[in-house]
C-alpha cells in the first residue's frame, strides 16, 4: 500500500470527525494507482450543508502535499448546475468513503452532464492525458498548454451544443473557466 493510501485511511477518520456523514473521493495519480512516493493527494469531501466550495492545501506528517476540495452539498449543486464542465475530475474520482451515499449521489449528478456532452467529456479525458504526458516529459507541449486555453476550447464545444442537449434543470449555456 502506498503512503498516500495510508494517509487516506488515516484522514477518513479525521475528515469524518470534521464533516460528519461526509463522502470522500480521491482523484489524480493515487486514484489511477500511478502515484510515486512524492505524489500529492487530491481529495474531494462532500458533506451536508451549504456555504462556499473551498480548496485547502495541507501537508501530511510524512511530507505529502494534500489538496482538499470541500463541497458543502448545497453549494456543490448550485455550482454544478451553473458550471458543470468544471467537475470532470470529481465525476471520475474514486469514492473511498460514503456511509450515507452523499458522494455517489452528487458524483452521479456531475457525471450526467458529461454523459449528455460526450464531446466535452472526451476533451477533458484528452487534456488530462496530455497533462500526464507533459508531467512525464516536460518537453512535450499539450494542445492546450494553459487552463485558459483549455477553458476557451471547452466553452466553444458547449456553445456548439443545442440547449435541448442539457440535462433537465441545467442552465442553457454555462459560462466560466475549466479548472483542474
Amino acid at each position: 500500500m502506498s503512503i498516500q493510501r495510508e494517509i487516506i485511511d488515516r484522514m477518513t477518520s479525521e475528515l469524518s470527525d470534521r464533516y460528519p456523514r461526509c463522502g470522500i473521493l480521491v482523484a489524480g495519480s493515487v486514484q489511477r494507482g500511478e502515484e510515486r512516493p512524492d505524489s500529492d493527494l487530491d481529495l474531494f469531501v462532500v458533506f451536508q450543508g451549504d456555504g462556499q466550495l473551498g480548496l485547502t492545501h495541507e501537508e501530511s506528517p510524512e511530507g505529502i502535499k494534500i489538496d482538499l476540495a470541500l463541497f458543502p452539498e448545497g453549494a456543490f449543486l448550485r455550482q454544478a448546475d451553473a458550471e458543470w464542465f468544471n467537475f470532470w475530475m470529481f465525476s471520475r474520482a474514486e469514492i473511498v468513503h460514503d456511509p450515507t451515499g452523499i458522494a455517489k449521489r452528487n458524483q452521479d449528478i456531475a457525471l450526467a452532464y458529461f454523459r449528455q456532452h460526450p464531446d466535452v467529456d472526451a476533451a477533458w479525458a484528452k487534456q488530462m492525458q496530455e497533462v500526464r504526458k507533459h508531467k512525464a516529459n516536460r518537453s512535450y507541449i499539450p494542445e492546450f498548454p494553459t487552463w485558459d486555453d483549455f477553458s476557451r476550447h471547452v466553452s466553444t464545444l458547449i456553445a456548439e451544443q443545442s440547449p435541448a442537449a442539457y440535462p433537465e434543470g441545467a442552465a442553457d449555456a454555462p459560462s466560466g473557466s475549466a479548472e483542474a
